[in-house]
């Protein structure tokens, strides 16, 4: 506890000791919240709790089940998980499970290996930011890039899902009984039907108190951003190490580095990967309320960045 409280008030210090810079750094990512997040991503929350609390999220989960079933061993609403979280970007992923998990959807087991890859940086973000970012440098053709970014996580997904499937279905015969949810696939509980103005409601409410949240866990991990102007490392350094605190600014932080375009494309892109420890803490605050593993996520992530990393490395120096 002693270590704790010491290391608390050398935090007050060191802000207190640069109030300016750590103003500005907390400036901005409350500007990134407010113009970036908010706008981009509070539509896709809305959607998709009305989805859930109108049941339109079993209905697109048993449409998505007639194309995957061969490939994923999830429920109906796991698929559905699944594909709001590769298609809406992050935090959606967490987001979905932990309200379809909470809604009893989900079994703890489905829902916590779900978390270990359908929580990814989004599309939108990538085309738009990352993708110009790659032909800047000189990397003309992006589908290795999105490969990366989208195909490695997918494919880890069906590994991990016929593990844990054929677990669950190995401890369901041994107990000779059908436990609820043990098999991905049977899990297809209806919502009770509310009206949409009740679905509207809650869902404004809901999301408008996780953004909150969101925007100061961004704001409080850019503000400690000035811990990296104490350390005696280059600027290049600085800049690398800041993205894997918090990946918006971070981006841009690598770019405009002095380092070879492979190696600025090489961090940018495990940046993404991993999502930065702002990332790990918005997850959090999802995966809190509905009691779900922080670390098993945070396992399963960097298990991904580290295979993602080899393949990355490769990709940069092979250069069109």
């Amino acid at each position: 506890m002693l270590f704790k409280t010491l290391a608390y008030l050398l935090l007050i210090i060191i802000i207190l000791s640069r109030p300016d810079a750590a103003f500005q750094y907390a400036y901005e990512g409350l500007y990134q919240w407010a113009a970036k997040m908010v706008p981009t991503l509070f539509p896709f929350m809305m959607i998709s709790s009305i989805m859930v609390y109108s049941g339109a999220d079993l209905a697109l989960g048993q449409m998505l089940n007639c194309i995957l079933k061969h490939l994923y061993r999830y429920s109906s609403y796991g698929l559905y998980a699944i594909f709001m979280g590769f298609f809406c970007g992050f935090p959606m992923g967490a987001k979905v499970v932990s309200e379809l998990y909470e809604n009893q959807k989900l079994s703890k087991s489905e829902a916590e290996t779900l978390l270990a890859f359908c929580n990814n940086i989004g599309p939108a973000y990538f085309m738009g930011i990352i993708i110009p970012i790659l032909h800047t440098c000189g990397y003309h053709h992006t589908l290795p890039f999105l490969f990366g970014m989208y195909g490695i996580p997918a494919i880890y997904g069906i590994f991990i899902g016929h593990i844990t499937a054929a677990r669950n279905l190995k401890l369901q015969k041994k107990q000779k009984q059908n436990t609820y949810s043990l098999n991905f696939s049977q899990n297809t509980i209806e919502t009770p039907k509310i009206s949409l103005a009740t679905a509207l409601k809650k869902s404004c409410m809901d999301n408008t108190q996780s953004l909150i949240i969101l925007g100061g866990y961004i704001t409080f991990a850019n503000a400690f951003r000035i811990l990296f102007d104490f350390i005696p490392l280059s600027t290049n350094s600085k800049n690398i190490l800041s993205s894997f605190l918090e990946i918006i600014g971070g981006v841009q932080a690598i770019y405009t580095t002095a380092i070879p375009s492979a190696q600025k494309i090489f961090w940018i892109m495990i940046a993404l990967c991993f999502g930065g420890i702002s990332c790990v803490l918005q997850t959090s605050s999802f995966l809190e309320k509905a009691e779900l593993s922080i670390t098993r996520y945070l396992k399963h992530k960097l298990i991904i960045t580290a295979i993602s990393a080899c393949y990355y490395f490769i990709i940069t120096n092979l250069r069109n």
